[in-house]
């Protein structure tokens, strides 16, 4: 199993994921996914996903990294077409910033209310040096779930 970090990073300032910002897009042969990320402003930044099978969406996200009292949060909500959520009204999928470098960014998950611990799995954000954005979901036990090989096109 590979070791991702627990521990959260309280860096700064958000301007350390600024890199994140833009609209990426990845083509593949059974999908087609869309990253927007805005730059961080008013202490958060903002993104959307939607992930697209036989011209139509299969879902949606809504995505917040913000700063919070032990570190860098991000909130994920997930939407049915419809933009219903998956989740309860009150939740959410929760993670906290615990490594960040230039141009990467790992993210615990954590239980409502608790600690990192990478129960749930973790997501890596790096940008490549041909400006690509790599996106993995990482499994509780250390696999690559999925990864995203996102092309920037703003």
């Amino acid at each position: 199993m590979a070791e991702y970090p627990t521990k959260p990073v309280i860096p700064e300032t958000l301007k350390c994921l600024d890199w994140m910002g833009g609209v990426w897009i990845e083509d593949q042969e059974d999908r087609r996914c869309e990253e927007i990320w805005s730059t961080p402003d008013a202490h958060a930044l903002m993104g959307m996903f939607r992930w697209i099978s036989d011209e139509d969406v299969s879902f949606y996200e809504f995505m917040v990294i913000q700063e919070a009292d032990d570190g860098i949060e991000m909130h994920v909500k997930h939407f049915h077409p419809s933009l219903v959520a998956w989740e309860e009204r009150d939740r959410f999928q929760g993670f906290v910033l615990t490594e960040v470098a230039e141009r990467r960014a790992t993210f615990a998950s954590r239980t409502a209310g608790g600690e990192p611990d990478g129960s749930l799995g973790w997501l890596t954000y790096v940008r490549t040096p041909e400006d690509r954005l790599l996106v993995r979901l990482i499994e509780p036990d250390g696999t690559v779930k999925l990864t995203f090989h996102y092309l920037r096109v703003l």
